[in-house]
């Protein structure tokens, strides 16, 4: 299948497989779970939500581009999944705090939509370039398992800021209540 057909269906994909990856941890609450999914409401975990979400999707996507996509995959998955998280954050904290950290679906949901457009058009141009990045490509491979663990290790040992505090439960991370 060529790029651009499957850039634009990654779109949906990715936002689809992401209702899946929200509540994952919930309907199946163990180690493995908390690692990859989100463990609460924090916008932290809401980013291993994008994260992961879209290495789902990457895993699948490898296998239906077009050979000439596969070159330089690795580094446009990473690329792409670090804008989009970027992305996303950049927008929506802001707007999460003017609303006195009150979410409202429809503003997260179109936040996070355009966050994923953004994310796959860099994909794209990723995809599409002459140029092969063989270093980049080789290090966005060993980037990815250095992200997860960063993610699951911030899940039980969270820094104690903004980010990664779950409002409507009032925690931190995995068990760590605010007194």
């Amino acid at each position: 299948m060529n790029i651009k057909k499957v850039t634009i269906i990654s779109v949906f994909a990715i936002f689809g497989l992401s209702f899946l990856s929200h509540f994952m941890y919930e309907w199946v609450p163990n180690l493995f779970t908390s690692i990859f999914f989100p463990v609460n409401e924090s916008i932290w975990e809401h980013n291993k939500m994008i994260f992961t979400t879209m290495m789902i999707w990457g895993l699948i996507e490898y296998f239906i581009i077009s050979n000439h996509g596969k070159k330089n995959f690795s580094i446009a998955l990473l690329v792409s999944t670090l804008v989009t998280i970027l992305t996303n954050t950049l927008i929506f904290t802001p707007i999460y705090y003017l609303m006195d950290k009150q979410d409202n679906i429809i503003i997260t949901m179109i936040i996070y939509i355009i966050s994923i457009i953004i994310g796959q058009i860099t994909s794209h141009m990723i995809l599409k370039s002459d140029k092969t990045y063989k270093n980049l490509n080789t290090i966005s491979l060993i980037s990815i398992p250095i992200i997860f663990t960063v993610f699951g290790l911030l899940t039980y040992y969270p820094i104690k800021t903004g980010i990664f505090y779950d409002y409507p439960n009032n925690k931190y991370g995995l068990y760590t209540y605010y007194k």
